[in-house]
C-alpha cells in the first residue's frame, strides 16, 4: 500500500498545483481543491495509520523475539560442557553471540522493507519513465556507487567487532571490578581505582582508534557517493523546469517528476539498505549459530536408571584438562563399598576436587572407567546420576534470592519441604539468619535487589550452601572442604551434624584439616593427581609416610614450647 500511495499523493499534488496556477472557474476549482485535499489528508492518515501499526508489529516481535534468543542463549550455557568455562575463545564467541543476537529479528523487517523497496522502485519507475526513460537509470547508476562502498564498510566493520569482542570482555571485567561488592574493599585498601581506570582506558582508546579509522573512510567515501543521487535530482529537474518554460509541460508536472525522482532515489538507498543489513544480519546469524559448533563431549547416552548409590569403583582412571600439560589424575584405582565414608587429602592441586568432576561426569575420563554399582556411570542418565549425590563444592556460590529459594534450588520437589528447611539450617549452624529480618525464609541474600536484604559473611554463605547440600535428598554426600571458612565452634557443630546425616550412606569428603578425617572409616591420600596412600587414621599414621607428614605439620601447630 506504501508504494501505491506515494504515487497517488504526486499524482494528486500536481492535480493541486495546476488547479492552482489555472484560470477556471472559481467554484469549480474550490471544489476540485477540496475533493483532492480530502483525498490526501485520507492517504496520509491511512499510511499514518499503517505506520504506527508496523511500528507496534515490530515492537511486539522484537521483545518476543529477544525473550526467546536469550533464554536459548541460557539452555546452551546451562548444557555447555564445564570445559568450554576455561575457553576464552568460547567468552568471545558467546558475547558476539549474544549481542549478534537481535539480527534475526532485523533480518524479517529488512527483508519485508526490501520487498516494499521493490514494489516502490518498479512502481515509481513506470511513472517516471513515461515521461523520460533516461530519468530512472540516471538516478539509479546515481545511487548504485554509494551501495556498493556501504556493503564494502559493512563487512570490514563486522569484522573488526569479532576483532574486537576479547578486548570488549575486558573492558566489562574491568568495570565490573569496580562496581561490584566482591572487589569495593580492596579496591579501596590498595587505592587501586585509578589503576584500574587507566587500564580500562587504555584498552578502550586501541579499540577507538580502530573503530575510528575505519568508520572516519567509510564517511567520507559514501559522503562524497552520497552526492551523486543529488546530481541526479538537479539534472531532472533543470530538464522539467525547461520543459515547463517552453509549455511542454506545466508546473504540476514539475512537481510531479521530482517527487517521484526523489522517491525513486528513497526506494533506491531502502533497497540498498536492506540489502546489506539483510547481509550483515546474516553474517551475525551464522555467528550466532556458531556457538552450536562447541559439541558437548559429555554426551547423555546413558539409558540405565540409578537409584541408590552402593559402590564407587574408580579403574586405572586418567585425565587431563584441555590445553594442560600434565595430568590432573593419573591411573587412579580404588573402591568404596556401600555406606563407607572415604576422605581425600592432599595439598592443593592434588586432584582431590577433579575426582569429584568426574564422578558427576562434569568431565569425562580420558582413560579408565568410573563404576557405580557394577556399571559405567556412562551408561546411566544424567539427570539420574546426579540425582543421588548432594554435593558442597569448594568454590560454591549462594544466590541473590530468598533465603527459602538459596535452599529449594537443590531440590525442588522435595514433600517434606518446611521440615526440611529447617533440619538442614539447623545442621549448618545458620539458623540464626533467620533472626535477621521479619521476613524468615523469605529474606533476600544479599542487598543487589531488596533494601531489606541481609548481607553474609564469608563463614556464613559457606554455612547456607552447606544447609542446601544437606537440604537434597540423596543416596551419596560428597563434601569438597566444608569447613573452611567456619570457626571452630560452628566447625564442631557442624562435623556433629554430619555423624547424622552420613550415617549409612556413602560419604566423600575432603578437607586439608586433616584433624577433621574422624568422620572418615577410610583416608585416600592424593599427590600430583595420584592415590599414594589408602587407609584407616590408624593404619596411615602408622606407617609414618605422607600422611603422617601433613598430620604433622597440623599437629605442631597446635603445640607449644617451654620458653
Amino acid at each position: 500500500m506504501m508504494p501505491i500511495s506515494v504515487i497517488f499523493m504526486a499524482y494528486i499534488s500536481k492535480n493541486v498545483i495546476d488547479a492552482l496556477v489555472s484560470s477556471g472557474s472559481g467554484d469549480i476549482i474550490r471544489g476540485e481543491l477540496l475533493l483532492l485535499l480530502i483525498l490526501l489528508f485520507l492517504i496520509a492518515i491511512s499510511r499514518h495509520i499503517m505506520q504506527r501499526l508496523m511500528d507496534y508489529c515490530q515492537s511486539m516481535h522484537d521483545e518476543i523475539l529477544s525473550g526467546s534468543l536469550s533464554t536459548n542463549i541460557m539452555e546452551h550455557m546451562l548444557s555447555a560442557d564445564l570445559e568450554y568455562f576455561d575457553n576464552p575463545t568460547y567468552h568471545d564467541k558467546l558475547v558476539a553471540a549474544d549481542s549478534d543476537s537481535h539480527a534475526i529479528s532485523y533480518i524479517t523487517w529488512n527483508v519485508l522493507s526490501g520487498a516494499g523497496a521493490i514494489l516502490s522502485f518498479f512502481s515509481v519507475f513506470v511513472v517516471l519513465a513515461q515521461a523520460r526513460l533516461v530519468f530512472g537509470f540516471i538516478v539509479l547508476a546515481a545511487s548504485l556507487p554509494a551501495s556498493i562502498i556501504s556493503a564494502k564498510y559493512t563487512k570490514l566493520l563486522y569484522a573488526l567487532s569479532l576483532e574486537q569482542v576479547n578486548g570488549l570482555r575486558q573492558m566489562g571485567y574491568h568495570r565490573g571490578v569496580a562496581t561490584s561488592r566482591t572487589h569495593a574493599q580492596e579496591m579501596r585498601l590498595y587505592n587501586a581505582g585509578g589503576k584500574l581506570i587507566e587500564r580500562y582506558r587504555s584498552i578502550w582508546y586501541s579499540l577507538f582508534i580502530k573503530r575510528r579509522n575505519v568508520t572516519f573512510k567509510r564517511t567520507f567515501v559514501t559522503t562524497l557517493l552520497g552526492c551523486l543521487p543529488e546530481v541526479a535530482v538537479l539534472i531532472i529537474g533543470i530538464d522539467i523546469s525547461f520543459g515547463v518554460l517552453a509549455g511542454r509541460a506545466t508546473v504540476g508536472d514539475y512537481s510531479l517528476y521530482i517527487s517521484l525522482a526523489a522517491q525513486l532515489l528513497t526506494a533506491i538507498t531502502v533497497l540498498s539498505s536492506s540489502i546489506i543489513n539483510i547481509y550483515d544480519n546474516q553474517m551475525k546469524i551464522e555467528n550466532f549459530k556458531g556457538i552450536k559448533k562447541f559439541v558437548c563431549h559429555v554426551t547423555d547416552s546413558g539409558i540405565e536408571k540409578l537409584s541408590c548409590v552402593e559402590t564407587i569403583t574408580f579403574e586405572d582412571v586418567c585425565f587431563s584438562y584441555p590445553s594442560a600439560l600434565n595430568r590432573a589424575i593419573n591411573n587412579v584405582s580404588f573402591h568404596i563399598g556401600r555406606g563407607e565414608k572415604v576422605a581425600f587429602v592432599g595439598l592443593n592441586g592434588s586432584g582431590k576436587t577433579t575426582l569429584i568432576k568426574l564422578l558427576l561426569r562434569m568431565y569425562d575420563p580420558d582413560s579408565g572407567t568410573i563404576y557405580i554399582n557394577g556399571t559405567d556411570i556412562k551408561e546411566y542418565k544424567l539427570t539420574s546420576l546426579r540425582s543421588n549425590f548432594s554435593v558442597y563444592f569448594q568454590d560454591v556460590q549462594n544466590y541473590c534470592f530468598t533465603l527459602r529459594e538459596n535452599l529449594t534450588i537443590a531440590d525442588d520437589t522435595h514433600p517434606e519441604h518446611e521440615k526440611a528447611v529447617n533440619d538442614a539450617l539447623s545442621a549448618a549452624d545458620c539458623s540464626d539468619l533467620l533472626d535477621w529480618s521479619c521476613n524468615g525464609l523469605d529474606v533476600n541474600i544479599s542487598r543487589l535487589f531488596s533494601d531489606d536484604g541481609i548481607e553474609l559473611s564469608g563463614g556464613q554463605h559457606q554455612k547456607l550452601a552447606l544447609a542446601r547440600t544437606l537440604y537434597r535428598r540423596h543416596t551419596a554426600l560428597v563434601l569438597d572442604e566444608p569447613s573452611s571458612s567456619l570457626d571452630p565452634k560452628s566447625e564442631y557443630k557442624v562435623f556433629e551434624s554430619l555423624k547424622h546425616f552420613t550415617e549409612g550412606r556413602t560419604t566423600l569428603f575432603t578437607s586439608h584439616r586433616l584433624s577433621n578425617v574422624f568422620l572418615a572409616d577410610r583416608i585416600i591420600v592424593m599427590e600430583r593427581g595420584s592415590v599414594i596412600e589408602d587407609g584407616s587414621q590408624e593404619e596411615l599414621l602408622r606407617s609414618k609416610h605422607r600422611f603422617a607428614e601433613l598430620f604433622g605439620y597440623q599437629q605442631r601447630k597446635y603445640q607449644t614450647s617451654d620458653s
